[in-house]
């Protein structure tokens, strides 16, 4: 979620993003709603993610639904939909940028109605956007995301009267798959930190495929005897968007005495490949000495 406050006359609005990526949410299942706030007043959209296999000529259309859930004395609100491309850095933080930008961007083949609406509380409102695949499309992602905001001349002001306004903005991204596609993770480098009370991963995970990949991580942690002292149950990470890196910190709650670890860290990116096991050692002690050694061996791991 992105936030930008910016105060003026004595007014306070607040510019909400929710974007989802951890459910696995295609156009053929249920939908799954992003996020609102916990006082049980916003609007939804659902499904946040959709994948879509397509061969180049072909076409399909696929509904994005809008739910505004709010008090029954409640006013309706204005909403318009615009497209943007969307990538992910290599912090794995989400990045727009004004459509057909982006090398792989799907944008231009993607055409939505309502372009804009009135959302009544109670009510699931439809955005039906239609995939038009060119003939030449070349293999691998293409991505874009469908924005919707709603439009600022609905926010009620009240003269002189300090106010919190939320104006929110969601994304469903779209992740159009073509052709034939291909899947190659690698760990590039593990690092490791310790502090007072936590151990701070960080692999380097690449994919030299055209399609995302979602790797599945665990990591270990064993002293100089060999025992476990903590470790990090098996869990999905961020994609790894296509011909992109990946680094993404991983913190493991667990206060270390001082000695010499062994830090183990397994992926399997499934795509194919057997699961990856990636070795670094660690010496805490003093300040100088908290982070990995030189060591960062990747090897693919015992079946």
């Amino acid at each position: 979620m992105l936030a930008l406050t910016k105060t003026t006359n004595r007014i306070a609005l607040c510019f909400c993003l929710f974007v989802v990526f951890s459910a696995s949410v295609v156009a053929q299942t249920a939908p799954q709603a992003v996020s609102t706030p916990k006082s049980g007043s916003g609007i939804s959209l659902a499904p946040a993610r959709i994948e879509m296999e397509m061969r180049p000529g072909t076409e399909a259309t696929v509904v994005v639904d809008l739910d505004y859930h709010a008090a029954e004395n409640s006013q309706p609100v204005r909403i318009v939909a615009s497209l943007n491309d969307w990538t992910l850095n290599r912090n794995g933080e989400v990045e727009f940028q004004k459509a057909n930008t982006l090398p792989n961007s799907a944008s231009g083949w993607l055409i939505y109605s309502p372009a804009e609406t009135t959302v009544t509380p109670g009510n699931v409102h439809s955005i039906r956007v239609t995939i038009s695949v060119p003939k030449d499309a070349t293999p691998g992602d293409h991505l874009s995301a469908l924005i919707v905001e709603q439009r600022p001349d609905t926010i009620k002001l009240i003269q002189n009267r300090r106010q919190m306004v939320v104006r929110y903005r969601m994304a469903a991204v779209f992740y159009i798959k073509v052709g034939q596609l291909t899947r190659r993770g690698s760990l590039e480098n593990l690092h490791a930190e310790a502090s007072a009370d936590s151990v701070r991963l960080i692999p380097t995970l690449k994919n030299q495929g055209n399609s995302a990949i979602r790797p599945v991580a665990s990591a270990q942690i064993t002293n100089a005897a060999g025992q476990i002292v903590a470790e990090s149950a098996e869990n999905e990470s961020l994609p790894v968007l296509a011909g992109s890196e990946l680094a993404k910190p991983l913190t493991i709650e667990k206060a270390l005495a001082p000695g010499v670890y062994n830090i183990k860290y397994r992926v399997d990116f499934q795509d194919g490949s057997r699961p990856t096991e990636g070795v670094t050692d660690l010496v805490v002690g003093s300040a100088a000495a908290n982070a990995s050694s030189a060591r960062g061996d990747a090897k693919p791991a015992k079946p």
